[in-house]
């Protein structure tokens, strides 16, 4: 049986939880030497897996590799209005024009966009993000919030008169 002092004791210890000073004790029915070393192997166990510089390594460049190829794999393309299409290059090569030269780039996108260009990204499983739309609906929400707004104060400005009028007022002398 595993007493409250012999959890005490591990995890004044080790600095560890009571849930991890309890399955260790319990492990080693009570021995709280042994359940202090087993505890301090699986710790530096998880930290050698964890602090690997090799792996990180490793992992961290082949994700950028993936996210190089993702970037390659999906496009930006530009449409006229009747789909004709008039630009289609990977997202990559559009981030760097806009790096090097985003005083030339971005007002020229916003121009096309401005003349009726449709620009898209298509992703390599067909999905398609409409970047036009998605503009189009950004500047007409923005417009209509502020329509909305006083048309909302407005109505508030009727209901008030409407209670003002509606008030029926007694003087008892």
């Amino acid at each position: 049986m595993i007493t409250l002092e012999q959890v005490d004791q591990m995890r004044k210890r080790t600095n560890c939880s009571y849930e991890e000073a309890k399955f260790f004790l319990e492990k080693h029915n009570g021995d709280v030497l042994e359940a202090i070393v087993d505890f301090e192997k699986s710790k530096r166990n998880t930290r050698n897996m964890n602090n690997d510089p090799k792996k990180n390594a490793s992992d961290f460049w082949q994700s950028v590799s993936a996210l190089i190829r993702k970037g390659f794999e999906t496009r930006v393309v530009i449409e006229d209005s009747n789909y004709n299409v008039f630009i289609n290059i990977p997202v990559n090569i559009l981030l760097l024009f806009i790096i090097f030269a985003a005083y030339i780039v971005i007002p020229v996108l916003l121009i096309m966009m401005l003349l009726g260009y449709k620009l898209s990204i298509r992703k390599p499983r067909g999905e398609v993000v409409e970047l036009s739309k998605i503009m189009h609906n950004v500047a007409g929400n923005g417009s209509n919030s502020n329509q909305n707004v006083q048309q909302q104060n407005q109505e508030t400005a009727v209901k008030q008169e409407e209670q003002k009028d509606n008030y029926n007022e007694m003087i008892i002398e």
